[in-house]
């Protein structure tokens, strides 16, 4: 009677402890995933963690157990590209091994529909890490092994034929990238519509291949059409509609027709200014792009502003570009007879060099070589000489040797 009596008591106490401890631990996995979507990566691998270990000491099913570990595997890999000046390799390393236990388990257990899932994270950790070989032999197992299903998913299967496109570019396999993302065009029509919004984005991105492989004529059908669908599906200034135009006007610059190339530009520019918090960087690349274009017309008052802007945007981040930028607003200042002025963005280029050394060092001494002529032509000699004496403490003793005049 008392041994029935405990089992009872531990029963009445013991097993509603159990519940809510299990309970608990599914919160832990839904607050995980709640996170994820949120992008509060970090928090939502410590609830997916625990989440994963609960799953294992419940035994629960291995459909759940592979689902869980995906869910944190994307966590890890996602506070690795989240990071973009100073991004942690350890993550993306743990991301790998998680999926790798996944990919076991999955193994071990005959679940074919989660062996695929499991590829296609590790195709995403694969790109995170620039492996596009890896990339592509991942994908193409995963195509094999869905197309030998009794009913293959056709939407999975198109998004892995256009990720086996994409990284056979990243790859320079531009000849072999092509066949594959005509194909997803093609299954993406099948799928979701000629004009749906996915076909419209696959046809960008043939589009941008056909262009860096110099085919503009097929790059300018398929973003010509891809900017119907975007304009129509997404918005006439919707991102995707941006990044059409911008792709459709650097085709047309590359292929010669500037006027046509100007006119996509100045549209591009115009929705972009409009749109808040829309990426400063692209905009200021498309400012630069057309800047150059007018350059070429010599319309150096539009030149200067759209440099001017550029110059700005690309200050956030310095580097090469805002010198290259400054630089050629000097250009530009020097063909408008504005010498002075000229000097000053020169003055400001060379500070971006400067910061850049010692690998653009050879560029530091071209910008002073260059502010000391100009000095020269606007007869302030005593500048001109100080700068020259700059630059000869600057010459490595090699390279002026190298320079240096023979003797007679």
């Amino acid at each position: 009677m008392l041994g029935s009596l405990r089992s009872v008591f531990w029963s009445a106490r013991s097993v509603p402890r159990l519940q809510a401890w299990s309970l608990d631990r599914n919160w832990d996995c839904t607050e995980g995933e709640r996170l994820l979507k949120s992008r509060d990566y970090a928090p939502a691998e410590k609830h997916l963690t625990r989440a994963a270990e609960d799953a294992e000491l419940q035994g629960h099913s291995s459909a759940k157990r592979i689902h869980v570990r995906l869910l944190l595997a994307e966590a890890q890999r996602k506070q690795f590209e989240s990071k973009h000046l100073n991004p942690d390799h350890a993550k993306l390393d743990a991301a790998e091994r998680t999926v790798r236990s996944a990919i076991e388990l999955a193994a071990r257990t005959g679940d074919r529909p989660a062996y695929l899932l499991c590829l296609d994270a590790l195709g995403e950790i694969f790109w995170a890490q620039g492996n596009f070989a890896a990339v592509e032999k991942v994908t193409q197992d995963a195509i094999q092994l869905e197309a030998a299903l009794p009913h293959p998913e056709p939407l999975r299967m198109a998004r892995r034929v256009h990720r086996l496109g994409i990284a056979r570019h990243q790859a320079g396999r531009f000849d072999d990238a092509i066949p594959a993302l005509e194909k997803a065009v093609l299954l993406h029509e099948e799928n979701y519509g000629a004009d749906h919004a996915e076909t419209g984005h696959q046809l960008t991105a043939l589009g941008a291949v056909y262009r860096a492989q110099g085919n503009h004529e097929e790059a300018q059908r398929c973003l010509r059409r891809a900017l119907t669908i975007h304009e129509r599906t997404c918005g006439v200034q919707s991102p995707e509609a941006i990044e059409d135009l911008h792709h459709l006007a650097g085709s047309l610059e590359e292929s010669g027709d500037l006027e046509a190339a100007a006119a996509q530009y100045e549209r591009a520019l115009s929705f972009k200014h409009r749109l808040i918090g829309g990426d400063l960087d692209e905009l200021a690349q498309m400012q630069f792009g057309l800047a150059n274009l007018y350059i070429k017309w010599q319309n150096y008052a539009r030149a200067r502003e759209l440099l001017m802007e550029s110059a700005g945007a690309f200050k956030r981040k310095g580097g090469v570009r805002m010198a290259v930028a400054h630089e050629t607003l000097a250009y530009v200042e020097e063909c408008s007879g504005r010498y002075p002025d000229a000097v000053k963005e020169l003055e400001r280029a060379g500070k971006a060099w400067d910061a850049l050394r010692p690998e653009r060092l050879p560029d530091l001494i071209r910008n002073m070589e260059h502010r000391a002529d100009i000095l020269d032509m606007l007869r302030k000699k005593g500048e001109a000489s100080w700068m020259r004496e700059k630059i000869s403490h600057l010459v490595p003793p090699a390279v002026d040797a190298a320079h240096a005049v023979p003797a007679a």
